[in-house]
């Protein structure tokens, strides 16, 4: 099938979390972004009216550009799994499940409209499955020829888990696990009985569980699952309740088990809220390595791609080498159902071509919007009330940012494109030195205004990343979880976390040019190419979009300096 030269692809995900669109000409991604960074709602799920907008503006396309449209899953078998539910369970939840009978009654297709008013009337719609996209985002951005893919989130259609290899287009299905039983769903009760949002706070969990030391909780979540000798798993789901109320997704017999009530989000966290963490990660790696570990005996791959939202658990993801015979594993940049926009266009091309996907680079993550400096010049002017700034060439500003960082200075830094995925990559970060011990307790408290326990990341050159850190191998997208190296700890206390771990991002010098010269810059300096890197937002907020989002962000955070590409702003003091 031939899609012509200027026909492009259209990949969309909304309708449940992390709303994202993405455009794609010959199989290679174009653009992409999360429809988040234009509405300021975290994890947003609505249609993405702004980013199909942007996609068309940037790229300078007409809506009739546009020849295929394609969604990340099936509505019709998601409504189906739905109502099959709400039937088999009415009498466990009859108002909830009568309200779901009711919203779920017309059979009209509401995605196939939206499509046709915001692209155009005629654009050909076609629908992925929920999982396919999962692994197609991750299959197709790998440069593997050959991979088993393991996808794990909450739910699709049907599926919460899919064992896969792939040899070129082709796919062969190994083990799918479906609802209500769910590695995904598993970590978001826990997430929920610990005080914390689902589908928002999983990685405030992992944070915690280093915290916790006590084994005992460890026999009471041995109740919670069931490994299966077919290489699966079942939840016991007396404990839960998510299969059949979207409101509470845990019983009473849950804190029976526990021998604690749940915490209320505002409450003082414990040791025992710390030591159930622990105890929820012990079993969700348990669970992980047993499908890893019968992926690969099935398969007998080398090669690992992982997606789905559970992707994102990098303490487990670190010891997939050490735990399973997978020598290479590929985590793209976002995992969760916004890459699946990607991956629901690609797995289209690619399944409809002849094109070879590893001919084409499709790994960066930076493909959302970007200034340059003379729109950066003309926002500060916009904001000449508030900061002053001036223009510094490459030549002294690598070094003056560094020094500055070194003497304890805290940066914001806007580079080129925004980032696709939740973690900062080096455009849209805050920047800080690791080697000071106050600096995580800073950061935390008077810039990100978050939990004090929340870690931070280091970045550090691909070159020198075998000194500092293990295991020794290439990590761009901060998605694994490594320790560092027992020398270094006591000097790295900022990015060093309890467990002496850290979620280390390597950089490799024409993944990111800028943020390269500023880390070799800092070595010169400190003796130390790495930086703590957070994302360039404050608690409850997504990552900034642009210039006079950075400002705003900047004026009311105590953060000391701010970089917008060559243009070094600093506060007035009023």
């Amino acid at each position: 099938m031939s899609f012509g030269k200027d026909k492009y692809i259209l990949g969309v995900s909304f309708g449940f979390h992390d709303s994202a669109v993405c455009l794609v000409q010959n199989g290679k991604v174009i653009s992409a972004v999360e429809e988040e960074r234009f509405s300021g709602i975290k994890h947003d799920s609505t249609f993405p009216i702004q980013s199909i907008k942007w996609i068309l503006q940037n790229n300078k396309l007409h809506n009739t550009d546009i020849s295929t449209v394609c969604y990340y899953e099936n509505p019709n078998e998601k409504r189906k799994r739905i109502l099959d539910i709400a039937r088999k369970t009415f009498f466990k939840n009859p108002i909830g499940n009568l309200k779901l009978l009711w919203k779920h009654r017309n059979t009209n297709n509401d995605v196939d409209d939206l499509f046709k008013q915001y692209v155009h009337p005629n654009v050909n719609i076609v629908y992925g499955s929920h999982h396919d996209s999962h692994k197609a985002y991750s299959y197709f951005t790998s440069s593997f020829k050959n991979s088993a893919v393991l996808t794990v989130d909450g739910v699709g259609e049907y599926e919460t888990t899919t064992l896969t290899s792939f040899d070129g287009n082709k796919q062969k299905p190994i083990k799918s696990i479906k609802f209500p039983h769910s590695l995904g769903m598993l970590y978001s009760t826990i997430t929920a009985f610990l005080g914390f949002k689902p589908n928002e706070g999983e990685y405030k969990v992992m944070g915690l569980a280093p915290y916790g030391t006590e084994v005992f909780y460890h026999k009471k979540f041995d109740k919670l699952y069931t490994l299966t000798d077919d290489g699966g798993f079942e939840l016991n789901m007396k404990y839960f309740t998510y299969e059949y109320s979207d409101k509470v997704m845990f019983n009473h017999k849950l804190s029976e088990l526990l021998e604690i009530p749940n915490r209320l989000p505002n409450e003082r966290i414990t040791d025992k809220h710390k030591n159930i963490a622990a105890a929820l990660q012990h079993a969700y790696e348990k669970i992980l390595f047993h499908l890893l570990n019968h992926l690969q005996k099935e398969t007998k791959e080398i090669n690992l791609c992982l997606s789905g939202g559970c992707a994102y658990n990098g303490t487990a993801n670190g010891k997939i080498q050490e735990k399973t015979k997978f020598k290479n594993v590929w985590i793209p940049s976002a995992p969760s159902d916004a890459g699946s926009a990607i991956g629901a266009a690609l797995h289209y091309y690619f399944t409809q071509s002849k094109d070879n996907w590893y001919e084409i680079d499709n790994q960066s993550p930076f493909l959302g919007p970007e200034e340059n400096n003379q729109e950066f010049l003309e926002v500060c002017r916009k904001n000449e009330d508030k900061i002053f700034w001036e223009v510094i060439p490459d030549s002294t500003l690598f070094r003056k940012v560094s020094k500055l960082i070194s003497e304890g200075n805290i940066i914001g830094w806007v580079q080129g494109k925004l980032e696709f995925g939740a973690r900062a990559l080096g455009n849209r970060s805050i920047l800080a030195d690791p080697r000071d011990p106050q600096m995580k307790k800073r950061v935390n408290m008077v810039v990100k205004k978050r939990e004090g326990f929340r870690p931070f990341a280091p970045m550090v050159t691909f070159e020198d990343r075998t000194k500092y850190f293990t295991p020794p191998y290439y990590i761009p997208y901060m998605n694994q979880i490594v320790k560092v190296s027992e020398p270094h700890r006591e000097n790295l206390p900022a990015i060093t976390h309890t467990d002496g771990s850290a979620r280390v991002q390597t950089l490799k010098y024409d993944s990111n040019p800028r943020m390269y010269r500023l880390l070799n810059e800092y070595k010169n300096i400190t003796n130390y190419p790495i930086l703590l890197n957070t994302s360039f937002n404050l608690k409850d907020q997504t990552m900034v979009r642009d210039s006079q989002e950075a400002i705003d962000t900047f004026m009311n955070c105590d953060m000391d300096y701010l970089v917008l590409g060559n243009v070094f702003l600093s506060k007035k003091i009023i």
